[in-house]
């Protein structure tokens, strides 16, 4: 099942060496593996960098765009990839 997250809600989370995604969805939270994460969520993710005055690392560097899209900032994420996690999951 598809769902629509908005962006300010998704915080990133580094377990070990690899990277995920969290997020709230209805009563629950999801995790969701770095390499599953739409292309959207990681171009908002660098322009969120810049504006708060943070460098973009290299492994982020293929998704700066000169120009993007800000009209809709939610992320379209299938539940069916995700892992539903408890409120306690560690951020």
């Amino acid at each position: 099942m598809k769902v629509e997250i908005p962006f300010n809600l998704i915080k990133i989370n580094q377990v070990g060496k690899n990277l995920e995604i969290v997020f709230p969805y209805g009563n629950d939270f999801y995790r969701l593996d770095w390499d599953k994460v739409p292309e959207k969520f990681k171009e908002l993710y660098v322009v969120w960098l810049k504006l708060n005055g943070y460098k973009v690392p290299e492994w982020l560097k293929d998704y700066e765009r000169d120009t993007i899209d800000v009209s809709n900032v939610g992320i379209e994420i299938d539940l069916d990839e995700c892992e539903k996690v408890s409120e306690t999951y560690p951020l």
